[in-house]
């Protein structure tokens, strides 16, 4: 079941997510689409200022509506978490919620229930790091299994269910870090946007070990100090590179092509970050231009059926980049 309120939705929450997922095939398009405005929408109630027991809350009270086809109830959790919701792109996804769960409710029961297997494990892991720091690297990954892996899992169980994965066992080994790759991206990306809004995502231990204080991150100073966190949290990204590498060139073409857009945004991002002091100003943001999107995506479409795009991607974007730190 494919609705264009759903396909609005999406654009409106996430600019590269709607890039991806109409390319999908057919069989897993809709599900897929409905799984990502699914975490979006608990993703919006980890974002916000409710205490950690009302999200518990509410992330049990959303999963069994979802597990139940409860409409009403699900109507009541939408009313409910509406004020407490921050983004305002977000708000109108809750706003205009009936619509996914309608299209989630038209699933077959295999496809519901490996949603709701992996939105449920997404939600443990936001209510955990919703009252634990993230202390060291070890928790880093852990957080990004939670918000980022969970999501490769979903969308390698999902599309094994639809049509078979001729390397499936390989693919589900690998598909983890692929999740924390973007997501390391984004954190690393984001820090200034994430650490005004109250969120640090960095952990506690780079800060003390350059002797930067945390809640001074954005101000005019330490900038040789917080280019070596910075330096850090790039090394720990890289450590994914190959595994995802892997994984994506282990996709059949039809796969391969929708999976190799982000992987594909995300390393030459990752490479403007390197070193780059906007990371810790709020009044810049370190992304790549719609022109260079644009051609990226005309890339993958024309060389992705090739089983080596990817390594083949990532020794061009290193080749052309090498002032900047070796990427493994």
């Amino acid at each position: 079941m494919f609705s264009s309120q759903s396909s609005r939705l999406l654009e409106l929450v996430s600019r590269s997510f709607a890039l991806c997922i109409p390319k999908l095939p057919s069989p897993v398009r809709a599900e897929a689409e409905n799984f990502y405005l699914l975490c979006r929408f608990a993703d919006s109630i980890e974002d916000s200022a409710l205490p950690s027991r009302k999200k518990r809350i509410f992330f049990s009270r959303f999963g069994r509506a979802l597990k139940n086809s409860d409409g009403p109830a699900m109507g009541e959790v939408c009313l409910e978490v509406l004020p407490h919701v921050v983004n305002e792109n977000d708000r109108e996804l809750v706003q205009n919620f009936g619509e996914v769960f309608a299209v989630f409710g038209s699933f077959d029961k295999k496809s519901k229930r490996i949603a709701l297997r992996w939105l449920r494990e997404m939600m443990k892991g936001m209510l955990k790091y919703s009252k634990k720091e993230i202390e060291n690297f070890l928790d880093l990954d852990n957080y990004c299994y939670y918000v980022a892996g969970t999501v490769g899992l979903y969308m390698t169980e999902i599309c094994e269910h639809k049509f078979g994965l001729k390397k499936y066992i390989e693919l589900r080994a690998r598909c983890r870090d692929f999740g924390l790759l973007l997501q390391k991206v984004n954190i690393i990306r984001d820090f200034a946007k994430d650490f005004s809004e109250g969120r640090v995502y960095w952990p506690s231990e780079l800060f003390e070990k350059y002797g930067v204080e945390k809640n001074s991150a954005l101000e005019e100073k330490d900038s040789e100090k917080k280019k070596l966190m910075l330096a850090e949290m790039i090394e720990s990204t890289q450590a994914h590179i190959k595994n995802t590498i892997e994984y994506l060139e282990g996709l059949p073409v039809e796969l391969r092509a929708v999976a190799a857009i982000p992987f594909c945004m995300a390393i030459p991002t990752l490479m403007k970050c390197s070193g780059n002091g906007d990371v810790f100003d709020a009044s810049k943001k370190v992304k790549l231009s719609r022109a260079e999107t644009m051609q990226i995506i005309s890339q993958v479409e024309r060389k992705a059926g090739k089983d080596s795009f990817a390594s083949d991607f990532f020794t061009e974007i290193s080749g052309k980049n090498q002032d900047k730190p070796p990427a493994c």
